[in-house]
């Protein structure tokens, strides 16, 4: 195995401490964009107009106030902004990433991304950021190891993140119906809001890793938490074609041929808000997807916060895991651009990005910051911050810590599962091989 797998590997196995750890650094016991602008020329010389280029996921509305607060306290320099949403963003990236005309500082994911910008000598190191000002003792030991490249120190996390299952609750005391805590128990909930006539689950996996983000919690949920442990090491404990594998593939079809999704789901666009708008306007009982559920509220349909609450997807008699375990990760991760300018500047862009003052920010708007100490106040924001917080482990998103190569082959299988166009035993063996030709 390449000394590039053996970090991604490295990285992989210290994720389940590091969100929980998060988890315990952000939750607190009080209660917790706009569009982009023209790229700037990057840096500057010390004369005339300097600027630097931040590139951001659009669902972080908070990126604006910090920004902001950056260019008050250096006059003289401006920060231009350029955002898009997540599958466009990631393109955008992959191009531009290491030339002229990418950005200064930018958002990542963190792992096995900073692992493959590391070894293409992509970013810089942020060490120096951590040895002293507000940031020094301000993240965990679990949480700086997600942004770390054999020790280095290359991108700074601002946020932890997980996925559930939220309901709309009006819709749940109309129908007399509870959160379930068992699988059958989950089945009998989507047949009941489907005969009442609603689509059960909103569901929206044309860009594919909405589908992944299920096919990871149900992995973990079936074969326990030693499969994602030792997924990346050199001797994994459960291979990718277990039968463990094949009943979390089973269950996906099981779902889809309960018809517990929207017609026509492989196809709509979850970025655009096709699954989310089905779900704020009462169509839909249900919808899958991670606690930036919250902020997205906020801004689209503040009308459902009244009535949005959450449950984990349960477990199943004979799985090895447990319904309180959940998937998760560390974002947004920032990181300094190789190719920027100005240097020294761009790494007090992520101070400013990352600070105790961004991390109450994005606290208002339902993430959970990891910046210890840090108060949530928000009832809902601190009671997804208490389930992270009790998760006896929490299963990455495959896509954030593995293999570009293989990351791929696992979203088009997934989505060949929910579209019923691949056996759960066939979806199995291909990401088996696709996995032993990567780790070659």
């Amino acid at each position: 195995m390449s000394s590039t797998r053996k970090r991604t590997s490295r990285s992989l196995m210290a994720l389940g401490a590091a969100v929980s750890l998060a988890a315990v650094a952000a939750c607190g016991t009080s209660g917790p964009g706009g569009g982009g602008s023209d790229d700037g020329d990057g840096g500057g010389d010390g004369g005339g107009a300097q600027t630097l280029n931040l590139w951001h996921l659009s669902s972080m509305s908070t990126v604006p106030d910090a920004v902001q607060r950056f260019e008050d306290a250096n006059p003289g320099w401006t920060v231009n902004l350029t955002e898009a949403p997540n599958d466009q963003y990631k393109t955008k990236l992959r191009v531009a990433l290491g030339t002229d005309t990418g950005p200064d500082v930018f958002h990542n994911w963190g792992g096995s991304d900073l692992v493959e910008y590391e070894a293409s000598g992509l970013i810089l190191p942020l060490d120096d950021l951590l040895e002293s000002g507000d940031l020094a003792g301000a993240f965990t030991d679990a949480v700086l190891e997600q942004g770390q490249v054999d020790g280095t120190q290359y991108g700074l996390a601002t946020a932890v993140e997980a996925s559930m299952v939220w309901y709309n609750t009006e819709i749940f005391d109309e129908l007399g119906l509870v959160p379930p805590t068992t699988w059958d128990e989950f089945l009998e909930v989507i047949e009941a809001t489907k005969a009442a006539g609603l689509i059960p689950i909103a569901m929206a996996n044309s860009t594919q890793w909405p589908g992944s983000q299920w096919w990871s919690e149900l992995v973990a949920l079936s074969c326990g938490p030693d499969f994602w442990a030792t997924l990346g090491s050199d001797s994994p404990a459960i291979p990718l074609d277990d039968p463990c594998v094949v009943t979390a593939n089973e269950k996906i079809v099981e779902l889809v041929e309960a018809g517990a999704f929207n017609q026509g789901f492989n196809g709509l666009d979850y970025d655009t808000g096709e699954s989310r708008q089905l779900f704020w306007s009462g169509q839909a009982a249900m919808n899958h997807m991670g606690n930036w559920t919250l902020p997205s509220a906020q801004d689209e349909a503040p009308e459902m916060l009244d009535k949005l609450d959450f449950f984990l997807v349960p477990a199943w008699e004979g799985a090895v895991g447990t319904g309180d375990m959940m998937t998760g990760g560390l974002s947004p991760v920032y990181s300094v651009a190789a190719t920027t300018a100005a240097p020294d500047m761009a790494k007090e862009l992520v101070r400013y990005l990352v600070d105790a003052q961004a991390a109450a920010d994005i606290a208002t708007v339902g993430r959970i910051p990891v910046y210890q100490g840090t108060e949530i106040s928000d009832p809902l924001g601190a009671k997804v911050s208490e389930a992270i917080n009790a998760a006896p482990a929490l299963a990455p998103w495959p896509d954030h810590v593995l293999a570009p190569e293989w990351t791929t082959a696992m979203l088009q299988a997934t989505q060949g599962l929910f579209g019923l166009t691949l056996s759960p035993e066939d979806a199995a063996t291909q990401l088996q091989a696709a996995y032993e030709q990567v780790q070659q």
